[in-house]
C-alpha cells in the first residue's frame, strides 16, 4: 500500500534538518514521496527551513558551555542521584520551567512558521527562477490582464506609476497555500523585477498603513504593503531600486 501525503507529513515533522537522517530507513519512504509530489515537496522545504531556523535561535539563546560533557560525567560518578520524581519540590519547578520556556518560544515565534516570511521566500524563489520564468509573454499590459482574467487570477490591484512606465515581459499564477498569487514581470531601467499580488486574507495578520516592509529573500531584496484589500510583494536587486519605484506609490 502507497503511503499518502498526510502519512509522509507525519513522519516528516520527526526529520532533523542538517541532513542525520537521510539515510535512515525509517524516513526513505516518505522522502521518496516529497521528491515525486511538488506539493509535498514544497511544504518539506518550508518545514526544514522553519526547523533550522528554530535550531539556530535556541543555540544562540542557549549557548552550550564548553566542558559541559565532561563536567557531567564527573558529577555522576561522585554524587549520588536521586530519582527527580522522588522530590515534590522538584517536579513544580520542572513543571514551571516548561511552562517558562513555552512562553519563550512563543514570544519567539508568534506564527508557525512566520506567514510572512515564508511568503517571501517562496515569491523569491520563483522570481530566482529562470527557466519557464512566465507562464505567458506578452509586452502589453492589457494582453497581459486578460489572460490573468481568462485563467481566474487576480487583476484589480494598482500599480506603482514607476511600473506603469516599465517594459512588461509577462506574467504567470503562483500557488500560495491554496491561494492564487498574480506575478507580473517587469523591466524598469534595465532592471528585473517582479510584482506579486495576492489577496490580503492569504496574510491575514500582515500590518496595514505602515507603509512598505523591506527584506532580504534568496539573495534578493523585497518590498512588501498592502492597500487593504491585496498584498503586494516586489522583487529587485536592492533596496534603492525599490524604494525609487515605490516612491510614487
Amino acid at each position: 500500500m502507497n503511503m499518502n501525503n498526510q502519512e509522509a507529513k507525519l513522519i516528516l515533522q520527526a526529520y532533523r534538518p542538517g541532513g542525520e537522517d537521510a539515510s535512515d530507513a525509517f524516513f526513505a519512504e516518505a522522502l521518496e514521496q516529497a521528491r515525486k509530489d511538488p506539493e509535498l515537496q514544497k511544504w518539506f522545504a518550508e518545514e526544514t527551513a522553519f526547523n533550522s531556523r528554530l535550531q539556530a535561535r535556541l543555540e544562540n539563546a542557549i549557548p552550550i558551555p564548553a566542558g559541559l560533557k565532561s563536567n557531567l560525567l564527573a558529577l555522576r560518578k561522585t554524587v549520588p542521584v536521586t530519582p527527580w520524581w522522588s522530590r515534590p519540590a522538584n517536579l513544580a519547578l520542572a513543571a514551571a520551567i516548561l511552562v517558562v520556556a513555552g512562553l519563550g518560544l512563543l514570544f519567539l515565534f508568534p506564527q508557525r512558521p512566520a506567514q510572512l516570511e515564508a511568503f517571501r521566500d517562496t515569491m523569491a524563489e520563483r522570481s530566482l527562477q529562470m527557466q519557464d520564468h512566465v507562464e505567458f509573454q506578452s509586452h502589453d499590459l492589457a494582453k497581459i490582464e486578460q489572460w490573468l482574467q481568462t485563467s481566474g487570477a487576480k487583476t484589480d490591484f494598482n500599480l506603482p506609476a514607476a511600473l506603469e512606465g516599465g517594459v512588461p515581459q509577462g506574467c504567470r499564477i503562483v500557488d500560495w497555500n491554496g491561494q492564487k498569487a498574480t506575478m507580473v514581470c517587469f523591466m524598469v531601467n534595465g532592471a528585473h523585477m517582479d510584482l506579486f499580488v495576492m489577496d490580503r486574507t492569504g496574510l491575514a495578520n500582515f500590518p496595514q498603513g505602515n507603509g512598505p516592509q523591506f527584506a532580504s529573500a534568496e539573495g534578493l531584496m523585497t518590498a512588501t504593503w498592502t492597500d487593504g484589500k491585496n498584498i503586494y510583494l516586489l522583487t529587485g536587486a536592492n533596496k534603492e531600486l525599490l524604494q525609487k519605484v515605490l516612491q510614487s506609490t
